[in-house]
């Protein structure tokens, strides 16, 4: 049975342990409402240009490479985890989203690009093939930091070396809510594809009160000096774009899950120090009845 001396001093090591957690979920906390004004910022913007492209799509026969669909070639991801631990189970939901998919096709026929460090080790240690990987993106991260990764992606898809492009990532739904989701990026469809027909629905990003009034509306589109040229340059963008808004997202959910476990991490912590101490004063009142007891029985 422990001393109250051994209570104390774990009493004492949990006390500096909660101050460490609380510190933490302070400053995820103050990252994260950074993280979340960055990523609804754009929310609506991509959102926009993801309807505007399928649009396009219906209304222009230009035969341009990105809008075919390949029917052979390589399967390329993009997996986008946090750099650190201590953030509850998101890691882990994104891993499990990423292995799910990809068991789909065979190891050797598949190409994956990392942006975080867990995400990184965890694929490199399965087995998997990983041609372009980043890390510490946490801080400000900024839309050239996606563009290599757009780059494979559109390259690979228009010389035909890969036949479909998913993208894995964290959607921020809000500061308690975020889910893994997987993005269909190639080929470009109207409908979802069938290999995340399981995953749970992105429903796009909201759209703000203005925008939605005309969501359901029907626009005409004029390509200024044709389709053909503008096309390539819309798609390239707003492939970035999508690259971009789930990096963003990812990121305030890596922020929101983490200062979340640190005041989980922080509260047991407190209910653990009052237990302890509970013990503790039991222990002692005991020990000072004892001793009362022994000088009584001396003195009769």
């Amino acid at each position: 049975m422990p001393s109250t001396r051994d209570i104390k001093r774990r009493i004492k090591l949990i006390q500096t342990t909660s101050q460490i957690t609380r510190a933490m979920e302070l400053v995820a906390a103050t990252k994260m409402k950074r993280a979340e004004s960055e990523a609804r910022g754009t929310q609506a913007y991509s959102a926009r240009g993801r309807k505007i492209l399928r649009a396009l799509m219906e209304h222009s026969d230009t035969g341009s490479p990105f809008l075919k669909t390949n029917e052979e070639g390589r399967i390329l991801a993009l997996v986008i985890t946090p750099d650190r631990g201590l953030c509850g189970a998101l890691t882990g939901n994104v891993l499990r989203e990423a292995a799910m998919l990809l068991s789909k096709y065979e190891k050797e026929d598949i190409d994956v690009m990392t942006i975080g460090k867990v995400g990184q080790d965890a694929l490199r240690r399965q087995g998997y093939n990983i041609i372009a990987t980043a890390t510490h993106l946490d801080w400000k991260p900024k839309i050239f930091d996606v563009r290599p990764f757009a780059k494979i992606a559109l390259d690979g898809y228009a010389s035909e070396k890969y036949r479909r492009v998913y993208l894995i990532f964290t959607h921020f739904v809000s500061n308690s809510v975020q889910h893994a989701a997987i993005r269909w990026l190639f080929p470009f469809s109207t409908e979802e594809a069938e290999d995340v027909q399981a995953v749970q629905k992105i429903d796009p990003y909201s759209l703000g009160p203005k925008e939605d009034e005309h969501a359901n509306e029907n626009f005409e589109y004029l390509f200024e000096p044709s389709p053909s040229k503008v096309l390539p340059y819309v798609i390239r963008n707003l492939v970035e774009m999508e690259m971009y808004q789930a990096l963003l997202d990812s990121n305030a959910g890596e922020h929101s899950a983490r200062m979340l476990a640190m005041h989980s991490a922080t509260e047991n912590a407190q209910e653990l120090v009052d237990d302890l101490s509970l013990t503790f004063n039991q222990m002692r009142q005991e020990g000072i009845t004892r001793e009362l007891a022994e000088i009584s029985a001396s003195n009769a």
